[in-house]
């Protein structure tokens, strides 16, 4: 199933989920900060949550609705 995710996304799953390194180390392997490695994380534990997933991403989030002033 990560075959099908982004490699940096594969990198930093790896990194915590493999190699068992915090936040902290997998920043450092990377040469970011820690606040962007946990985003980093998070966005891919997300997307491979969505690929595992039955249903589409789309289908899992709200529409936006968009309202004119004239609307109002």
């Amino acid at each position: 199933m990560l075959a099908i995710l982004s490699e940096l996304d594969q990198e930093i799953l790896r990194l915590i989920g493999w190699e068992e390194l915090t936040v902290s180390e997998a920043a450092q392997v990377l040469g970011c900060t820690r606040a962007t490695a946990a985003v980093r994380l998070h966005r891919a534990r997300r997307r491979l949550a969505e690929a595992m997933s039955d249903r589409p991403a789309q289908s899992r989030r709200r529409p936006v609705l968009a309202t004119t002033r004239e609307e109002l």
